[in-house]
């Protein structure tokens, strides 16, 4: 009968193990100490973690998840307040069927005063969990990452002005307000008449 761990044992068994190959070794009379070198060099050196496992995915992953699970929670909180509020609508079995089914005794105030914190909750929850998955897609993990990533897309001459356009633009602003000036001394003249001396 065979199972997982004996069909694993067997492709363990097919593979030459660093002991039984080092002992191989020895038999060979010349040079014992280049095949062990060789055999260093052959065995890989140990992986490290996976990108998903370092401690920085997983500090973004962990946000993410914490927001799905803050989601997860106000979304039943919800489910529960309206299930609530329809059961308060839903006349009882014994309740005579001549008679309107009862109404909801409450202020509409404090109903949507109610519905505004829960949909505000959600909305929390759902900004909670896309800020993680968006820091874990673009591989941010602080607000150094952000500013860095920023300034990376604004270039090197980020922070530098153009000398000559701000010249430019500045000539440009004088000639409009120098019109505007010209246009407002006109219209005075015009609306004022000369004055008579007399």
């Amino acid at each position: 009968m065979w199972s997982f761990g004996t069909t694993m044992t067997m492709a363990k068994d097919r593979e030459p193990s660093p002991a039984s190959a080092s002992q191989a070794q020895p038999t060979q009379p010349s040079q014992p100490s280049q095949p062990a070198q060789s055999l260093q060099a052959t065995i890989p050196p140990p992986e490290p973690l996976s990108p998903i496992l370092s401690q920085r995915s997983l500090k973004q992953l962990g946000m993410f998840f914490s927001g799905a699970g803050f989601l997860a929670l106000s979304t039943l909180i919800t489910r529960r307040a309206v299930a609530r509020k329809h059961r308060l609508t839903v006349p009882k079995f014994y309740q005579p069927s001549n008679r309107a089914a009862n109404k909801i005794d409450s202020d509409g105030g404090l109903i949507a005063l109610e519905a505004l914190n829960l949909a505000t909750l959600n909305v929390m929850g759902f900004g909670i969990m896309l800020t993680g998955g968006l820091a874990w897609a673009f591989d941010i993990s602080s607000v150094d990452d952000l500013r860095r990533m920023a300034r990376r897309h604004i270039g090197p001459a980020g922070g530098q002005t153009d000398e000559e356009a701000e010249r430019q633009v500045e000539e440009w602003v004088a000639r409009v307000l120098l019109r505007k000036d010209q246009k407002a001394q006109k219209e005075q003249e015009t609306q004022s008449p000369p004055k008579k001396d007399g």
